[in-house]
């Protein structure tokens, strides 16, 4: 993407800040990594194989489809009209790219038995306009990590238990994502919503503890989880404890750090840590 000039840069961010986003490039960034870690993770953990291009072009022209479409279902009257062009073209793409799949590997279908209801229940949330409620978050985010077997399956190789661990252990970090990023930002302050993510992250501790006795997952897991439940009681006491809320970015670069742990711990092998 190139930079705009310094005689163009401010006129363009007045325009974007008029228009709003086009619906062509999702501005979601924490879920670029969501909807990247499942797809690394299952190709890493399974192999990679000649079904996995076609399947990574269904999935993130996918996810480019469904944020067009959350556009189109929240916007009203004519503005509809400007989220039609990228949300039948990315769609098309979705489809044609699916249906290599399918025809590569046509037993991959029994998926929609998973993806179906959490793209239900995401789609219900975004047409009720609470494309951000957590039900919403959940469901995608539970969907995105149904990607790690999927691309196993698609591979033909063996359903591993390995393969379900580090589904496991990115699906309790994603899923505690939500109710975190919610006590720095739209639900900071509310103590319910606070108690509620630190006991979700103490649990998914607990979880991955025994995981690692069990001989199922690396001890790695260990720390990095224990890391992840701190810093969902340290970020909002802080916050809280100095009157000022945290910056978007400096959130985004945490998790970044976090992610790396979490996603180590999801790729190596139990025994060798």
């Amino acid at each position: 993407m190139t930079q705009p000039s310094a005689h163009t840069d401010k006129p363009a961010k007045s325009r974007k800040k008029k228009g709003g986003n086009a619906g062509w490039v999702p501005d979601q960034h924490g879920a670029w990594v969501m909807v990247i870690i499942p797809l690394v993770v299952g190709i890493t953990v399974a192999r990679p194989a000649l079904i996995h291009l076609p399947l990574a072009v269904a999935w993130f022209v996918g996810y480019f489809a469904f944020f067009a479409a959350g556009l189109w279902m929240k916007a009203r009257g004519p503005r509809k009209q400007r989220y039609v062009a990228p949300l039948v073209t990315y769609g098309v793409i979705c489809v044609l790219a699916s249906i290599v799949v399918v025809v590569m590997q046509p037993t991959i279908l029994v998926f929609g038995l998973i993806f179906g209801p959490l793209v239900a229940v995401a789609v219900w949330e975004a047409w009720n306009r609470r494309p951000r409620s957590l039900a919403s978050g959940e469901s995608t985010v539970l969907a995105s990590c149904a990607m790690i077997p999927v691309t196993a399956w698609a591979a033909g190789d063996p359903m591993t238990a390995r393969l379900w661990v580090s589904t496991a252990v990115i699906a309790l970090y994603f899923c505690g994502t939500i109710p975190y990023v919610k006590t720095l930002i739209r639900k900071r302050g509310d103590r319910t919503w606070f108690i509620g993510a630190v006991a979700y992250h103490l649990a998914a501790a607990v979880v991955v503890v025994v995981l690692a006795v069990a001989g199922l997952a690396t001890w790695l897991a260990v720390p990095a989880f224990l890391v992840v439940a701190l810093r969902a009681w340290w970020m909002p006491w802080q916050a809280a404890r100095r009157g000022t809320p945290w910056r978007p970015r400096t959130v985004g670069f945490g998790e970044m750090a976090v992610t790396v742990l979490v996603l180590i711990a999801a790729l190596v092998p139990p025994g060798v840590v």
